[in-house]
């Protein structure tokens, strides 16, 4: 199946060039809204140098994760090339750089990301980087990004379909268990565009959505649900990250007392939460502290403003009040 051209059109997503690192900070990363950013991968040299001749070659007999196996890239491709599966299985490996160095010495972060406060866990940080690669149809079903963190996401060949919903807003057809653990959605993502999709046209909350081209980056804030399908053959490179913007939300994570079931990508799931607080404290003294401050002042701050309409009508008498 292809995806129908009604579900290609809308296009909601906030898209920027050329902004800063303040304007991003303040405008996306504090209020959690996703955003396209369009012209900062332009110095990566993998958007020229990764053809398929130029992975095969320096990635030879090297395996990468594919679904529940591992495979080479000449065979992925080849089982790529012939894939008439609904759900096809998607390459999403996490080493990449460890066994390839090269690709890791093809792109780097963009500015916008580059505060990642799980760096000070050196090797012991867990999965935050991966390469994806993905023939048409392949892709991810709805899902939160795991341990709190945001993210971004850039293509680097091919184009892809988003569709992401923010954190209190529940994708229509999938059902979260009450701890978070678990997720059951529709068998596979085209069964959702065909069964749920229309229905969102009627929310008051729709869904934030675009078609991510190579050389773009969409940033996925914490706790956004997203959906992801390539609409051709497809490489690219994504990676979560703790900024202090987001420090608070992932040390709330990691302390659940569920965290050996939702923590992910380490296998110190238990004791993840003390060693990263021990470790910003030992490495930026006092930022925890000044940042749950600010936490509550802000929250001070929301209690006592007062909307329009409670300010303008007297809860006493049912009549407006004034003042001037």
């Amino acid at each position: 199946m292809e995806m129908r051209p009604e579900w290609l059109h809308r296009d909601t997503i906030d898209r920027r060039r050329g902004m800063s690192v303040e304007q991003f900070v303040s405008e996306f990363e504090e209020p959690n809204r996703p955003v396209l950013l369009e012209g900062c991968l332009e110095s990566w040299p993998a958007l020229q140098k990764w053809t398929r001749e130029h992975l095969l070659k320096v990635s030879a007999g090297k395996e990468f994760a594919v679904g529940p196996v591992s495979m080479t890239l000449d065979r992925y491709l080849q089982y790529a090339d012939n894939v008439q599966e609904e759900r096809p299985l998607y390459l999403f490996d996490a080493k990449f750089t460890e066994k390839v160095p090269e690709m890791g010495r093809d792109y780097e972060v963009p500015a916008y990301f580059r505060e990642d406060l799980f760096g000070v866990l050196g090797e012991e940080r867990p999965d935050h980087r991966w390469v994806i690669i993905g023939p048409a149809g392949s892709g991810s079903s709805f899902h939160v990004d795991p341990n709190s963190t945001s993210a971004w996401n850039a293509v680097i060949k091919g184009a892809k379909k988003w569709v992401m919903f923010p954190p209190e807003v529940v994708p229509p057809g999938v059902h979260p268990s009450a701890d978070g653990a678990e997720v059951t959605s529709p068998v596979s993502i085209m069964e959702w565009f065909m069964n749920f999709y229309g229905a969102c046209k009627t929310w008051e909350k729709r869904p934030v959505e675009c078609i991510c081209q190579a050389g773009e980056v969409v940033f996925v804030p914490n706790g956004w649900w997203h959906l992801v399908i390539n609409l051709e053959e497809s490489i690219a490179i994504t990676q979560n990250y703790v900024s202090r913007r987001n420090l608070l939300n992932v040390l709330d994570f990691l302390k659940r007392p569920n965290a050996s079931e939702l923590v992910s990508g380490t296998t110190d799931r238990v004791n993840l939460h003390d060693k990263f607080r021990n470790a910003i404290d030992m490495t930026y003294p006092g930022m925890i502290k000044q940042l749950e401050l600010e936490a509550q002042q802000k929250a001070a701050a929301r209690k006592k403003k007062v909307s329009f309409w409670e300010s303008a009508v007297d809860a006493n008498t049912g009549g407006f009040k004034f003042s001037f």
